[in-house]
């Protein structure tokens, strides 16, 4: 019997993650070659529970602990990471930190997140039989920006950490390719304003922005087996389905439910309002997109970098922002319910 090679797939019970395990379970191109082992803080998880029953090999292991990661990563051919921000805020060594040391919560979690993906990578250098890495960075703001937006965390504590695996790992930064992915689809959801008798898309972003927008759930999967199976290591991937403005994503949602939906440009001070200390790191988010581009593919130098989905050997299949939109209409609260 042959034995099948393994990707590990880290955050497997997330959306990047999900996307990369349900891509290799379910993908008859893949599944007689390769084997899933989803890696997760909670294997009995209603999400892991259910990637089990699609046939993956669900293991414990914390991002904290480069031994953990050790174990998960055994004789694995692949590995994917994602790490998540947001997660680092909460998590108890970044709470310590921040009372501790009175230090701010934001600047702790960043550190802690660019700590997560390093010990991943030092776990996966340690395994003898990995070929090939894929981290789910996203670009460097502050650099790129020339110190003009310092404040995008959660962009930085990624990119923090491919500066170090190639810095400190060359043997695995041989084997690493980076995949930038896009704007979510499902961050469009629209809130009904009984005040002024429409729904309405909020952000401080302005309408005609263009954005590259990815349906998560699925792409995030095509784009990764395409850098594990198909492209040579090396690559710096910018993974999106199309690129739509705001504009077009109120009018998307005004066809397909037949209301009013108006997208309403937030001010500095509703953001901040509204999102208290994270207000001030998603205004410069949002002008990070509008003046350098998503991917940074506004910016000189860094932009011959980037690989381009219609760059791959195998083209991978595109999801319209619009049937995403159509597929969900009744999940859409337009007129003070679900409509």
């Amino acid at each position: 019997m042959t034995t099948k090679k393994i990707i590990a797939v880290v955050g497997a019970t997330g959306k990047q993650g999900g996307s990369v395990a349900r891509t290799f379970l379910q993908d008859t191109s893949l599944t007689s070659e390769w084997q899933v082992r989803a890696i997760t803080r909670d294997p009995s998880s209603a999400r892991a529970v259910e990637l089990a029953k699609l046939g993956a090999e669900v293991v414990g292991a914390s991002l904290g602990s480069v031994s953990d990661l050790e174990r998960a990563f055994a004789d694995a051919t692949a590995v994917f990471i994602v790490t998540d921000f947001f997660s680092s805020t909460q998590d108890n060594a970044t709470q310590a930190r921040v009372k501790s040391e009175g230090i701010d919560l934001f600047v702790a979690a960043g550190e802690t997140e660019t700590s997560w993906a390093f010990n991943a990578a030092i776990a996966a250098s340690r395994t003898p039989t990995l070929q090939r890495f894929v981290f789910s960075a996203l670009p460097p703001v502050a650099q790129l920006s020339g110190g003009r937006l310092p404040l995008a965390l959660p962009f930085d504590s990624k990119w923090a950490a491919v500066v170090r695996i190639e810095a400190e790992l060359p043997d695995l930064w041989a084997k690493t390719s980076i995949i930038l992915v896009g704007y979510y689809h499902s961050n469009v959801q629209p809130k009904y304003n009984a005040a002024r008798g429409r729904a309405e898309l909020e952000g401080p972003l302005g309408a005609d922005a263009p954005l590259g927008f990815i349906d998560v759930d699925i792409s995030t999967g095509a784009y990764v087996r395409a850098l594990v199976v198909d492209e040579p290591a090396g690559i710096q991937l910018v993974a999106f389905d199309e690129f739509r403005s705001m504009s077009e994503t109120v009018e998307m949602l005004a066809r397909a439910t037949g209301r009013e939906v108006t997208y309403v440009e937030q001010t500095i001070e509703e953001v901040q309002a509204k999102h208290g200390p994270f207000g001030q790191i998603l205004i410069q988010i949002c002008t990070w997109f509008a003046e350098y581009g998503v991917f940074g593919e506004k910016v000189e130098g860094w932009k011959n970098k980037l690989t381009w989905p219609k760059d791959l050997r195998v083209k991978v299949p595109v999801r319209s922002l619009e049937s995403w939109i159509a597929e969900r209409t009744g999940l859409f609260e337009v007129d003070g319910v679900q409509a």
